[in-house]
């Protein structure tokens, strides 16, 4: 049978919180550093041209 008083002291709980808030932290921030430094091809330059709704006049040209 569990005795009522069986929980661990609060200090464990808090002591795990933060390990996991730590561990939770650096393999994020271990992903963005790693994703940082990988070669994903290169940069692509905007196209001269202006294209998609950005060309498209809402009044019609009469010429």
């Amino acid at each position: 049978m569990k005795k009522p008083n069986d929980e661990p002291p609060v200090w464990v709980t808090v002591l795990k919180l933060i390990v996991g808030a730590v561990v939770i932290v650096g393999g994020v921030g271990f992903a963005l550093w790693y994703a940082q430094g990988m070669d994903n091809g290169e940069l692509k330059l905007p196209s001269p041209e202006p294209w998609g709704i950005s060309k498209d006049s809402p009044v019609r040209m009469k010429r």
